[in-house]
């Protein structure tokens, strides 16, 4: 993560005082407050560190997106052929894909396009030019990361696709531009947990009293889990949905799903695990008596969710689970830019580190194409050594010759 990323603080503003003392307020938005959000601000302690200051309103903002996400607009009342129509149409329209994209997606989306709007979301399609989206591009690249930039160009991309579906003209030919500009893809990720860190992060776990961080941790690194298919997600189902789910785990509107459970692991202690991102298609399957790391983590048998919040007895929400890993992360001594989800990346990692078959790497994280394993890989120094190992024996055998 850059700097300017591990900085950014949305929804944060300063407040000085007749005395000169400065506080700290993560502000929530005013568009959402009217549509009755329920929490307006949220006081910051002014003597956290600047990293934990935007991990908190990164956390905040989250949370108001999900709830926001949650929102089902209406119509679309936006000036016709502008930006935000387009934008609102791909969010409202009943035949939209948007539906038909999980939750946590829609929520991705919808901030994005909250973003585009409030950009630009005045302009005609017709108007806009590649310069003008390159400009957009270097701006979002300034406050909010080489990152979040790519996914506003993305999002806006994705809308303007909608529109063509449409058959606005304009869409249409906006659209041909987009093909023919050229955005720098972000940078890859190249941190990931050595097998000492994540130790050290599952005693720091255990101290705080929160043995269920460190076992999902343990079982994200051990096995290349996401952290979806571990501690699952909160959905809010509509209505008809949710009268059309028998015996789920609820929270009020939100309904929990794609969350490790017992049912997943057979009294041998073989799990499997229909994977999330894969839609329940591709299943990850482990002998876990092979991991004493996790068997030393798991609770007796149980029924229901595996990984349970101590506090609300109840599966993680995932805001707060980021949260409270992060203190603990800190307490561990783990970097700022070293992140829970490059767990997966360090079993990755490790599988090759340790000699592994790249075909039975690709298996085991349940990839379905070897480029995408590759991505994960990130023990480049530890393994171009062994190359240069057998390639130094190599020549030593010759020169015997």
């Amino acid at each position: 993560m850059t700097a300017e990323v591990a900085l950014y603080s949305p929804g944060l503003k300063r407040m000085k005082r007749h005395n000169g003392r400065i506080d700290l307020y993560w502000v929530a938005d005013e568009k959402l407050v009217a549509k009755s959000y329920p929490t307006k601000t949220v006081r910051i302690p002014s003597d956290m560190p600047p990293e934990g200051i935007a991990a908190r309103c990164q956390i905040l903002q989250q949370e108001m997106l999900e709830w926001a996400g949650g929102l089902v607009p209406s119509k679309n009342s936006a000036v016709p052929g502008t930006l935000e129509w387009v934008c609102r149409a791909f969010e409202t329209d009943a035949d939209s894909p948007y539906h038909d994209r999980r939750q946590a997606t829609r929520v991705f989306y919808s901030k994005y396009i909250r973003t585009l709007v409030d950009t630009a979301g005045h302009m005609h399609l017709a108007d806009i030019l590649g310069r003008d989206v390159r400009r957009w591009h270097k701006d979002w690249s300034a406050s909010t990361g080489e990152r979040s930039a790519y996914a506003c160009i993305q999002t806006l991309r994705r809308v303007v696709s909608y529109g063509c579906e449409l058959r606005n003209a304009d869409a249409i030919e906006l659209a041909a531009v987009l093909e023919r500009t050229e955005f720098p893809m972000p940078r890859k990720r190249k941190h990931r947990p050595t097998f000492e860190q994540i130790v050290a992060l599952r005693r720091a776990a255990h101290a705080a009293d929160r043995p269920s961080i460190a076992l999902a941790v343990a079982l994200q690194f051990e096995l290349g889990l996401r952290q979806k298919d571990v501690i699952g997600e909160w959905v809010r189902p509509t209505p008809a949905q949710r009268s059309a789910i028998a015996g789920a785990i609820a929270d009020g509107v939100w309904v929990w799903q794609w969350g490790l459970t017992w049912n997943h692991i057979n009294a041998e202690h073989l799990l499997e695990k229909p994977t999330s991102k894969s839609n329940g298609q591709e299943v990850a399957a482990h002998d876990l008596r092979l991991h004493p790391e996790i068997l030393s983590e798991l609770p007796p048998r149980g029924v229901g969710p595996v990984v349970i919040d101590e506090r609300s007895k109840l599966p993680w929400k995932a805001t707060h689970f980021s949260h409270t890993f992060r203190k603990i992360a800190r307490a561990a001594g783990w970097p700022g830019d070293l992140w829970n989800m490059d767990s997966r990346a360090g079993a990755v990692s490790e599988d090759f580190e340790a000699g592994a078959d790249a075909t039975d790497v690709m298996r085991t994280a349940t990839h379905t194409q070897m480029s995408t394993t590759m991505i994960y890989n990130r023990g480049g120094v530890v393994q171009s050594s062994r190359v240069a190992e057998l390639r130094a024996a190599r020549r030593k055998g010759r020169e015997q010759c």
